[in-house]
């Protein structure tokens, strides 16, 4: 039964993997409302499927009492009686298919996991194959619908299908249905979503029986290699084809030797303090990163200072020398900005305003083919740098800088969040 679940746990991730590249090529471009047309019409479907599998193929069968309650013969045919649904039944009677297909999930598997002999091997094949195709069908619809119950519960249809061939066609008559539906219930799940141990430890809290933990443990095991063998856990699936930045269990194997400086960038793109605007615009054009390092050139003796008239230069000096943040050393080709352009500012937490008294004209572009020490202040968003240039929170480079408003990104909180 394992290895058999773990095959129809592949079946499905196929299947609906190849549902879902289709969704994403065919609905998911073409707005919104293709989606919620195709949640309506797998409602639709799975109602359809279930009046008509109900009304054509149940069979009615007597309500069940069981015989060790005899004082209580009554109470338990009541008991029995609101779980099941008659469906176009006579009175004493209930519809099976009906049963499975109208009450709620859960309800359905305390149905196949307690109730002996309540089910006909016709329902049964029939309810699990419509159930595994909606199933299958509705993960990953524009629907909040889940995945750990409806594999219960298609599996326990599967493991009490197993019983009964065993019980009326093999003559096995000293087994517990019950039983065989958790195990399938288990083998099913497990060759879903390839989890083992977790799933283990669910199904004993919810069966209450620590004697089923070793055969649970062993039916995920191997439900969990047969499905390897084809391909990976739904859950993997859906990760991989949404692109979801997850670290992986294991490393590549050739990334044995690989070190740091094999897959870090050396040509960097970050950002000064008090930076040009073309000079951001150029740098979001150019690049996909979302976060960009603020920095400030290090300089080690008087001689590498700049001139007064370096306006943007000593001002990033100004803000280095406020700063007490850590120091970091990285290498880059700025992009060359251009004259006579807006410029953006932002501040810091230490120290919000401008307290430079000089007029300036002009910035000193550094020579950045050589290798100069930079010290980091902290990182802004892409997303920020947006929202600023959007709001226009910038000054012009021409203005008097006494005449200059201040800027105070407190204002914009609502807007930046920085």
């Amino acid at each position: 039964m394992g290895f058999i679940g773990g095959l129809l746990g592949a079946l499905f991730n196929a299947l609906n993997k190849s549902l879902t590249i289709h969704r994403m090529r065919c609905l998911i471009p073409k707005g919104k409302i293709f989606r919620i047309i195709e949640a309506i019409l797998v409602a639709m479907v799975t109602t359809t499927v279930a009046f008509v599998a109900a009304m054509t193929l149940g069979e009615c069968k007597k309500l069940p009492v069981a015989p060790s309650q005899l004082n209580a013969e009554n109470a338990s045919a009541s008991t029995i009686s609101d779980s099941v649904r008659t469906y176009f039944c006579p009175v004493g009677t209930y519809n099976d298919m009906a049963t499975l297909f109208f009450n709620p999930q859960e309800v359905a598997i305390k149905q196949l996991f307690h109730q002996e002999g309540a089910f006909s091997m016709p329902s049964l094949g029939i309810f699990f194959l419509c159930f595994f195709f909606l199933a299958c069908w509705t993960y990953g619809t524009a629907v909040p619908s889940g995945l750990f119950v409806p594999c219960l519960l298609c599996g326990a249809a599967y493991g009490r299908f197993v019983a009964t061939v065993l019980v009326n066609v093999l003559g096995y008559n000293k087994i517990y249905s019950g039983t065989f539906a958790l195990v399938g219930a288990a083998a099913f799940l497990g060759g879903v979503v390839r989890m083992t141990i977790s799933l283990t430890v669910i199904l004993i809290e919810s069966t209450n029986e620590i004697s089923y933990g070793l055969p649970i443990m062993i039916v995920l095991m191997v439900a969990k290699w047969s499905g390897d063998l084809f391909n990976e856990g739904l859950y993997d699936i859906h990760v991989e084809l949404r692109q979801i930045p997850l670290l992986g269990w294991e490393a590549p194997h050739n990334v044995g030797r690989l070190k740091a400086k094999h897959v870090m960038n050396t040509d960097l793109s970050f950002i000064f303090p008090h930076t040009r605007v073309q000079s951001i615009i150029q740098i979001l054009r150019t690049t996909q990163h979302h976060a960009f390092p603020v920095v400030t050139i290090d300089t080690k003796s008087e001689e590498d200072l700049p001139t007064q008239e370096d306006m943007l230069t000593m001002q990033n000096i100004q803000y280095r020398k406020n700063s007490l943040l850590t120091r970091g050393m990285q290498q880059r080709r700025r992009c060359h900005s251009y004259s006579e352009q807006p410029l953006l500012y932002r501040g810091h937490s230490y120290n919000n305003t401008i307290s430079e008294s000089y007029q300036l004209n002009r910035e000193d572009q550094f020579d950045m083919e050589a290798t100069h020490s930079l010290r980091f202040h902290g990182i802004i968003l892409r997303s920020h740098l947006v929202m600023l240039l959007k709001k226009n929170i910038c000054y012009s480079y021409s203005s008097n800088l006494v005449s200059r408003n201040l800027l105070h990104l407190s204002r914009h909180k609502a807007e930046c969040r920085l």
